[in-house]
Protein backbone atom coordinates (compact mmCIF):
# COMPACT_ATOMS: atom_id res chain seq x y z
CA UNK A 1 0.00 0.00 0.00
CA UNK A 2 1.27 3.70 -0.99
CA UNK A 3 0.06 6.23 0.86
CA UNK A 4 0.74 9.91 0.92
CA UNK A 5 0.04 13.20 2.28
CA UNK A 6 -0.41 16.69 0.23
CA UNK A 7 -1.11 20.14 1.52
CA UNK A 8 -4.24 21.65 -0.08
CA UNK A 9 -4.49 24.68 2.38
CA UNK A 10 -3.31 25.97 5.76
CA UNK A 11 -6.35 24.58 6.69
CA UNK A 12 -6.55 21.67 4.40
CA UNK A 13 -5.18 17.94 3.52
CA UNK A 14 -5.22 15.18 1.33
CA UNK A 15 -4.14 11.66 1.49
CA UNK A 16 -3.86 9.65 -1.38
CA UNK A 17 -3.63 5.74 -1.31
CA UNK A 18 -3.13 3.29 -4.18
CA UNK A 19 -3.25 -0.21 -3.11
CA UNK A 20 -1.73 -3.25 -5.62
CA UNK A 21 -3.77 -4.93 -7.55
CA UNK A 22 -2.38 -8.87 -5.51
CA UNK A 23 -3.53 -6.94 -2.52
CA UNK A 24 -7.13 -6.05 -3.40
CA UNK A 25 -7.67 -9.47 -4.75
CA UNK A 26 -5.88 -10.73 -1.55
CA UNK A 27 -8.73 -8.98 0.39
CA UNK A 28 -11.46 -9.56 -1.51
CA UNK A 29 -10.55 -13.76 -1.44
CA UNK A 30 -10.99 -13.40 1.92
CA UNK A 31 -13.73 -11.42 2.20
CA UNK A 32 -15.83 -14.63 0.27
CA UNK A 33 -14.20 -17.09 2.46
CA UNK A 34 -15.48 -15.41 5.70
CA UNK A 35 -19.19 -14.62 4.06
CA UNK A 36 -18.81 -19.08 2.73
CA UNK A 37 -18.26 -19.33 6.47
CA UNK A 38 -20.71 -17.15 8.35
CA UNK A 39 -23.70 -17.51 5.61
CA UNK A 40 -25.64 -20.18 5.58
CA UNK A 41 -26.75 -21.09 1.97
CA UNK A 42 -30.02 -22.98 0.97
CA UNK A 43 -28.87 -27.17 0.37
CA UNK A 44 -25.20 -26.23 1.45
CA UNK A 45 -24.19 -26.07 5.27
CA UNK A 46 -22.19 -23.50 6.43
CA UNK A 47 -18.86 -23.32 5.11
CA UNK A 48 -19.53 -26.04 2.29
CA UNK A 49 -21.31 -24.03 -0.17
CA UNK A 50 -19.06 -23.62 -3.49
CA UNK A 51 -17.50 -20.52 -4.34
CA UNK A 52 -18.49 -20.01 -7.71
CA UNK A 53 -22.33 -19.34 -6.09
CA UNK A 54 -21.08 -17.12 -2.95
CA UNK A 55 -18.96 -15.01 -5.55
CA UNK A 56 -22.14 -14.45 -7.38
CA UNK A 57 -24.45 -13.65 -4.57
CA UNK A 58 -21.99 -11.71 -2.45
CA UNK A 59 -19.64 -9.80 -5.29
CA UNK A 60 -21.29 -6.57 -4.65
CA UNK A 61 -21.61 -6.45 -1.16
CA UNK A 62 -17.89 -8.05 -0.60
CA UNK A 63 -16.12 -5.86 -2.79
CA UNK A 64 -18.00 -2.83 -0.65
CA UNK A 65 -17.03 -4.01 2.62
CA UNK A 66 -13.12 -4.45 1.30
CA UNK A 67 -13.46 -0.89 -0.27
CA UNK A 68 -14.27 0.06 3.05
CA UNK A 69 -11.84 -1.01 5.13
CA UNK A 70 -9.27 -0.29 3.01
CA UNK A 71 -10.40 3.48 3.14
CA UNK A 72 -10.95 3.08 6.68
CA UNK A 73 -7.67 1.22 7.82
CA UNK A 74 -5.44 3.44 5.17
CA UNK A 75 -6.72 6.68 6.81
CA UNK A 76 -6.71 6.04 10.03
CA UNK A 77 -2.69 4.90 9.52
CA UNK A 78 -1.97 7.66 7.69
CA UNK A 79 -3.47 9.96 10.24
CA UNK A 80 -1.41 8.42 12.97
CA UNK A 81 2.02 8.47 10.88
CA UNK A 82 1.63 11.94 10.03
CA UNK A 83 0.36 13.49 13.33
CA UNK A 84 -2.44 14.99 11.55
CA UNK A 85 -5.05 16.78 14.17
CA UNK A 86 -8.19 15.89 12.18
CA UNK A 87 -11.35 18.41 11.69
CA UNK A 88 -13.98 17.07 9.47
CA UNK A 89 -14.76 13.82 7.90
CA UNK A 90 -13.24 13.35 4.58
CA UNK A 91 -14.30 13.68 1.59
CA UNK A 92 -13.31 10.25 -0.54
CA UNK A 93 -12.97 10.50 -3.64
CA UNK A 94 -12.08 7.21 -6.15
CA UNK A 95 -12.32 4.07 -4.09
CA UNK A 96 -14.17 1.89 -6.48
CA UNK A 97 -12.78 -1.79 -6.81
CA UNK A 98 -12.29 -2.79 -10.26
CA UNK A 99 -10.83 -6.41 -11.26
CA UNK A 100 -7.30 -6.70 -11.83
CA UNK A 101 -6.44 -3.26 -11.11
CA UNK A 102 -5.24 -1.37 -7.69
CA UNK A 103 -7.32 0.27 -5.67
CA UNK A 104 -6.67 4.22 -5.78
CA UNK A 105 -8.61 6.93 -4.07
CA UNK A 106 -8.03 10.54 -2.27
CA UNK A 107 -9.39 11.89 1.03
CA UNK A 108 -9.50 15.28 1.55
CA UNK A 109 -10.17 17.16 5.34
CA UNK A 110 -10.33 20.14 7.48
CA UNK A 111 -7.17 20.07 9.67
CA UNK A 112 -6.20 22.30 12.60
CA UNK A 113 -3.71 25.10 11.11
CA UNK A 114 -0.40 24.71 12.34
CA UNK A 115 0.54 27.75 13.59
CA UNK A 116 3.91 29.64 14.76
CA UNK A 117 3.06 32.58 17.04
CA UNK A 118 4.77 35.81 16.60
CA UNK A 119 5.06 39.26 18.45
CA UNK A 120 2.85 38.31 21.22
CA UNK A 121 5.30 39.51 24.05
CA UNK A 122 5.80 43.72 24.39
CA UNK A 123 1.88 44.39 23.49
CA UNK A 124 0.77 47.54 24.15
CA UNK A 125 -2.00 47.61 27.09
CA UNK A 126 -3.45 50.46 28.93
CA UNK A 127 -3.80 49.06 32.63
CA UNK A 128 -7.00 51.23 33.84
CA UNK A 129 -6.48 52.11 38.03
CA UNK A 130 -10.29 52.54 39.11
CA UNK A 131 -11.00 55.22 41.88
CA UNK A 132 -14.23 54.65 43.56
CA UNK A 133 -15.39 58.14 44.78
CA UNK A 134 -18.59 58.96 47.69
CA UNK A 135 -20.69 59.80 44.80
CA UNK A 136 -20.16 56.56 43.57
CA UNK A 137 -21.33 54.79 46.29
CA UNK A 138 -24.10 57.21 46.81
CA UNK A 139 -25.31 56.13 43.56
CA UNK A 140 -24.83 52.41 44.45
CA UNK A 141 -26.65 52.70 47.44
CA UNK A 142 -29.57 54.48 45.71
CA UNK A 143 -29.59 51.47 43.99
CA UNK A 144 -30.11 48.75 46.49
CA UNK A 145 -32.63 51.57 48.53
CA UNK A 146 -34.54 51.29 45.46
CA UNK A 147 -34.26 47.07 44.89
CA UNK A 148 -35.84 47.10 48.97
CA UNK A 149 -38.48 49.91 46.91
CA UNK A 150 -42.39 48.93 48.43
CA UNK A 151 -45.96 49.73 46.75
CA UNK A 152 -49.08 51.02 48.26
CA UNK A 153 -52.18 51.98 47.48
CA UNK A 154 -52.53 55.32 46.53
CA UNK A 155 -55.00 57.55 48.82
CA UNK A 156 -56.67 60.64 48.07
CA UNK A 157 -55.44 61.18 44.65
CA UNK A 158 -55.28 59.59 41.48
CA UNK A 159 -52.48 58.17 39.38
CA UNK A 160 -48.66 60.20 38.69
CA UNK A 161 -45.18 59.70 37.51
CA UNK A 162 -43.38 57.18 39.29
CA UNK A 163 -46.74 55.27 40.52
CA UNK A 164 -47.46 51.27 39.86
CA UNK A 165 -51.06 51.00 37.95
CA UNK A 166 -52.63 47.69 37.91
CA UNK A 167 -55.03 47.13 35.32
CA UNK A 168 -56.54 44.94 33.10
CA UNK A 169 -56.79 45.92 28.83
CA UNK A 170 -58.10 44.78 25.66
CA UNK A 171 -57.10 45.59 22.70
CA UNK A 172 -57.78 45.69 19.24
CA UNK A 173 -56.29 46.97 15.17
CA UNK A 174 -57.94 47.42 11.71
CA UNK A 175 -61.63 45.78 13.69
CA UNK A 176 -60.06 42.79 14.91
CA UNK A 177 -59.33 42.02 18.43
CA UNK A 178 -55.85 41.50 19.30
CA UNK A 179 -55.66 40.56 23.24
CA UNK A 180 -58.75 40.46 25.36
CA UNK A 181 -59.04 40.99 28.69
CA UNK A 182 -55.27 41.14 29.79
CA UNK A 183 -53.73 41.54 33.41
CA UNK A 184 -50.67 44.28 33.11
CA UNK A 185 -48.33 46.29 35.99
CA UNK A 186 -47.52 49.60 34.16
CA UNK A 187 -45.23 51.82 35.54
CA UNK A 188 -45.81 55.55 34.88
CA UNK A 189 -43.13 57.20 33.32
CA UNK A 190 -41.15 54.69 31.79
CA UNK A 191 -42.96 54.21 28.26
CA UNK A 192 -43.15 50.81 28.67
CA UNK A 193 -44.97 48.71 26.99
CA UNK A 194 -47.12 51.14 24.93
CA UNK A 195 -45.63 54.34 24.66
CA UNK A 196 -45.40 57.98 26.52
CA UNK A 197 -49.60 58.51 24.91
CA UNK A 198 -51.31 55.19 26.05
CA UNK A 199 -49.70 56.66 29.26
CA UNK A 200 -51.40 60.04 29.38
CA UNK A 201 -54.43 58.60 29.34
CA UNK A 202 -54.21 56.62 32.88
CA UNK A 203 -52.86 60.11 34.25
CA UNK A 204 -54.84 60.73 37.61
CA UNK A 205 -56.93 57.38 36.93
CA UNK A 206 -58.10 55.69 40.33
CA UNK A 207 -59.07 52.03 40.61
CA UNK A 208 -62.50 51.35 39.07
CA UNK A 209 -62.04 53.90 36.32
CA UNK A 210 -62.56 52.77 32.84
CA UNK A 211 -60.49 54.58 30.09
CA UNK A 212 -59.76 54.40 26.24
CA UNK A 213 -57.62 55.38 24.24
CA UNK A 214 -56.37 55.35 20.57
CA UNK A 215 -52.47 55.09 20.29
CA UNK A 216 -50.26 55.19 17.24
CA UNK A 217 -47.19 51.95 18.65
CA UNK A 218 -44.13 52.85 17.79
CA UNK A 219 -42.08 50.28 15.50
CA UNK A 220 -39.61 49.41 18.40
CA UNK A 221 -42.12 47.58 20.85
CA UNK A 222 -40.90 44.62 22.09
CA UNK A 223 -44.41 42.87 21.02
CA UNK A 224 -44.45 42.52 17.63
CA UNK A 225 -48.18 42.19 16.70
CA UNK A 226 -48.54 45.93 17.84
CA UNK A 227 -45.49 47.31 16.08
CA UNK A 228 -46.73 49.78 13.56
CA UNK A 229 -50.56 49.72 13.99
CA UNK A 230 -53.12 51.95 15.22
CA UNK A 231 -54.64 50.27 18.24
CA UNK A 232 -57.31 51.06 20.27
CA UNK A 233 -56.86 50.41 24.16
CA UNK A 234 -60.09 49.40 26.51
CA UNK A 235 -58.12 49.76 30.05
CA UNK A 236 -59.80 49.53 33.58
CA UNK A 237 -57.51 50.62 36.44
CA UNK A 238 -57.61 47.95 39.31
CA UNK A 239 -55.43 49.53 41.42
CA UNK A 240 -52.94 52.88 41.86
CA UNK A 241 -50.10 52.17 44.13
CA UNK A 242 -47.11 54.70 45.09
CA UNK A 243 -43.11 53.86 45.69
CA UNK A 244 -41.91 54.10 49.26
CA UNK A 245 -38.06 53.62 49.60
CA UNK A 246 -36.46 52.39 53.05
CA UNK A 247 -34.76 54.95 55.01
CA UNK A 248 -30.95 54.50 55.49
CA UNK A 249 -31.17 53.25 58.89
CA UNK A 250 -30.28 50.54 61.12
CA UNK A 251 -33.10 48.45 60.26
CA UNK A 252 -32.04 49.03 56.37
CA UNK A 253 -29.02 47.30 57.05
CA UNK A 254 -29.96 44.38 58.31
CA UNK A 255 -31.18 43.60 54.73
CA UNK A 256 -27.27 42.68 54.06
CA UNK A 257 -26.51 39.72 56.66
CA UNK A 258 -23.77 40.75 59.34
CA UNK A 259 -22.97 43.85 58.24
CA UNK A 260 -23.08 46.25 61.77
CA UNK A 261 -23.69 49.77 60.26
CA UNK A 262 -23.99 52.57 57.76
CA UNK A 263 -20.37 53.17 57.59
CA UNK A 264 -19.66 49.11 57.17
CA UNK A 265 -22.70 48.73 53.96
CA UNK A 266 -20.56 52.01 52.83
CA UNK A 267 -17.31 50.59 52.95
CA UNK A 268 -18.62 46.88 51.76
CA UNK A 269 -20.22 48.66 48.37
CA UNK A 270 -16.98 50.31 47.75
CA UNK A 271 -14.86 47.34 47.81
CA UNK A 272 -17.15 45.82 45.92
CA UNK A 273 -17.11 48.58 43.04
CA UNK A 274 -13.94 48.63 42.93
CA UNK A 275 -13.45 44.57 42.46
CA UNK A 276 -16.40 45.40 39.55
CA UNK A 277 -14.16 48.16 38.19
CA UNK A 278 -10.83 46.33 38.53
CA UNK A 279 -12.68 43.31 36.80
CA UNK A 280 -14.03 45.51 33.67
CA UNK A 281 -10.52 46.97 33.35
CA UNK A 282 -9.11 43.13 33.46
CA UNK A 283 -11.35 42.85 30.41
CA UNK A 284 -10.80 45.62 28.28
CA UNK A 285 -6.80 44.54 28.96
CA UNK A 286 -7.74 41.44 27.81
CA UNK A 287 -9.45 42.53 24.70
CA UNK A 288 -6.22 45.31 23.97
CA UNK A 289 -4.16 41.69 24.09
CA UNK A 290 -6.31 39.60 21.44
CA UNK A 291 -6.53 42.65 19.01
CA UNK A 292 -2.92 43.11 19.15
CA UNK A 293 -2.77 39.72 18.83
CA UNK A 294 -5.10 39.34 16.06
CA UNK A 295 -3.10 42.13 13.90
CA UNK A 296 0.29 40.33 14.05
CA UNK A 297 -0.70 37.01 13.29
CA UNK A 298 -2.80 36.19 10.42
CA UNK A 299 -3.67 32.40 9.38
CA UNK A 300 -6.62 30.18 7.75
CA UNK A 301 -9.22 29.94 10.22
CA UNK A 302 -11.07 26.04 9.41
CA UNK A 303 -14.49 26.27 8.40
CA UNK A 304 -15.85 23.13 10.53
CA UNK A 305 -14.39 25.27 13.75
CA UNK A 306 -16.15 29.02 12.51
CA UNK A 307 -19.66 26.39 12.16
CA UNK A 308 -19.28 24.65 15.70
CA UNK A 309 -18.39 28.45 17.09
CA UNK A 310 -21.58 30.02 15.31
CA UNK A 311 -23.89 27.21 16.69
CA UNK A 312 -22.61 27.75 20.10
CA UNK A 313 -23.79 31.57 19.45
CA UNK A 314 -26.83 30.65 17.82
CA UNK A 315 -27.58 28.30 21.11
CA UNK A 316 -26.75 31.02 23.51
CA UNK A 317 -28.69 33.31 22.17
CA UNK A 318 -31.75 31.10 21.99
CA UNK A 319 -30.92 30.39 25.96
CA UNK A 320 -30.93 33.56 26.67
CA UNK A 321 -34.11 34.82 25.36
CA UNK A 322 -36.20 31.55 26.62
CA UNK A 323 -34.73 32.76 29.86
CA UNK A 324 -36.08 35.99 29.61
CA UNK A 325 -39.39 33.87 29.24
CA UNK A 326 -39.60 34.71 25.57
CA UNK A 327 -41.47 31.77 23.80
CA UNK A 328 -39.12 30.87 20.95
CA UNK A 329 -41.97 28.91 18.64
CA UNK A 330 -43.17 32.88 18.52
CA UNK A 331 -40.22 34.53 17.63
CA UNK A 332 -39.91 32.97 14.50
CA UNK A 333 -35.79 33.52 14.76
CA UNK A 334 -34.35 33.41 11.03
CA UNK A 335 -31.59 30.94 12.07
CA UNK A 336 -29.72 31.76 7.99
CA UNK A 337 -29.49 35.33 8.97
CA UNK A 338 -28.54 34.77 12.13
CA UNK A 339 -25.98 32.61 11.23
CA UNK A 340 -24.30 35.45 8.52
CA UNK A 341 -24.69 37.75 11.66
CA UNK A 342 -22.71 35.35 13.69
CA UNK A 343 -19.88 34.47 11.18
CA UNK A 344 -17.18 37.16 11.70
CA UNK A 345 -17.32 37.24 15.89
CA UNK A 346 -17.28 33.56 15.83
CA UNK A 347 -14.41 33.72 13.29
CA UNK A 348 -12.55 36.34 15.57
CA UNK A 349 -13.05 34.11 18.42
CA UNK A 350 -12.27 30.45 16.81
CA UNK A 351 -8.73 32.63 15.77
CA UNK A 352 -8.01 33.95 19.12
CA UNK A 353 -8.43 30.64 20.95
CA UNK A 354 -5.91 29.21 18.55
CA UNK A 355 -3.58 31.76 19.04
CA UNK A 356 -4.05 31.54 22.58
CA UNK A 357 -3.29 27.65 22.53
CA UNK A 358 -0.58 27.89 20.17
CA UNK A 359 0.75 30.30 22.71
CA UNK A 360 0.89 28.06 25.15
CA UNK A 361 2.69 25.03 23.55
CA UNK A 362 5.62 27.53 22.66
CA UNK A 363 5.94 28.80 26.16
CA UNK A 364 5.04 25.19 28.01
CA UNK A 365 2.34 26.51 29.58
CA UNK A 366 0.13 23.75 30.73
CA UNK A 367 -3.11 23.14 33.29
CA UNK A 368 -2.27 20.17 36.12
CA UNK A 369 -5.21 18.12 37.51
CA UNK A 370 -4.14 20.56 40.59
CA UNK A 371 -5.21 23.99 39.31
CA UNK A 372 -8.73 22.33 37.78
CA UNK A 373 -9.43 20.16 41.11
CA UNK A 374 -8.74 24.12 42.87
CA UNK A 375 -11.11 25.62 40.44
CA UNK A 376 -13.69 23.22 40.99
CA UNK A 377 -13.84 23.67 44.79
CA UNK A 378 -13.86 27.51 44.13
CA UNK A 379 -17.20 26.88 41.74
CA UNK A 380 -18.60 24.72 44.51
CA UNK A 381 -17.97 27.05 47.17
CA UNK A 382 -19.55 30.22 45.29
CA UNK A 383 -22.39 27.98 44.00
CA UNK A 384 -22.81 26.45 48.27
CA UNK A 385 -22.23 22.96 46.16
CA UNK A 386 -20.20 20.64 47.86
CA UNK A 387 -17.03 19.29 45.47
CA UNK A 388 -17.99 15.83 45.19
CA UNK A 389 -20.74 17.55 43.34
CA UNK A 390 -19.09 19.76 40.92
CA UNK A 391 -16.76 16.88 40.60
CA UNK A 392 -19.55 14.68 39.46
CA UNK A 393 -20.41 17.29 36.75
CA UNK A 394 -17.37 17.53 35.15
CA UNK A 395 -16.99 13.35 35.20
CA UNK A 396 -17.11 13.46 31.30
CA UNK A 397 -14.21 14.29 29.14
CA UNK A 398 -15.50 16.51 26.91
CA UNK A 399 -16.49 19.00 30.05
CA UNK A 400 -13.31 17.95 31.23
CA UNK A 401 -11.59 19.24 28.21
CA UNK A 402 -13.91 22.37 27.69
CA UNK A 403 -12.97 23.57 31.70
CA UNK A 404 -9.35 22.73 31.34
CA UNK A 405 -9.36 25.06 27.94
CA UNK A 406 -10.76 27.24 29.77
CA UNK A 407 -8.33 27.60 32.66
CA UNK A 408 -5.39 27.15 29.57
CA UNK A 409 -6.96 30.50 28.01
CA UNK A 410 -7.05 32.47 31.39
CA UNK A 411 -3.62 31.42 32.34
CA UNK A 412 -2.04 32.08 29.07
CA UNK A 413 -3.37 35.40 28.98
CA UNK A 414 -2.22 36.39 32.08
CA UNK A 415 1.34 35.50 30.95
CA UNK A 416 0.77 38.15 27.98
CA UNK A 417 -0.27 40.48 30.26
CA UNK A 418 2.74 39.99 32.34
CA UNK A 419 4.99 41.10 29.33
CA UNK A 420 3.13 43.44 28.18
CA UNK A 421 4.25 47.47 27.49
CA UNK A 422 2.11 48.74 29.97
CA UNK A 423 0.46 51.83 30.37
CA UNK A 424 -0.99 53.49 33.44
CA UNK A 425 -4.43 55.45 33.32
CA UNK A 426 -7.55 56.47 35.34
CA UNK A 427 -10.56 54.75 34.21
CA UNK A 428 -12.75 56.84 32.61
CA UNK A 429 -16.15 56.95 34.86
Amino acid sequence: MKTSVETVSGVEKRIRVEVPPDEVARRIEEGYAEVRRMVPLRGFRKGKAPISMVKRLFKDHVEAEVAEHLVKDSISDAVKENRLRVLSMPRIDGAKIAEGQEFAFTATFEVLPEITPTGYKGLPVTRETVEIKDEDVDAAIANLRESFASYHAVEGRGAAEGDLVEVNYSSSADGEAIETDQPANLFLGSGAPFGKEFEAALADARPGDRKTVEVDVSGEVSDKKYAGRKVGFDVKVNGVREKRLPELNDAFVKNFGEIKDMEELRSKVAERLRAEGDEAARRRAEEEVRNGLLERNAFEVPRSLVDRQVFTMIEETANRLASQGIDLKKVNMDFEKMKERFVPNAERSVRGSLLLDAIAKQEAIDVPFSEIESEMKAMASAAHMSYEKVRELYGDEERMDALRSRLLERKVMAYLLENAETREEVAAE
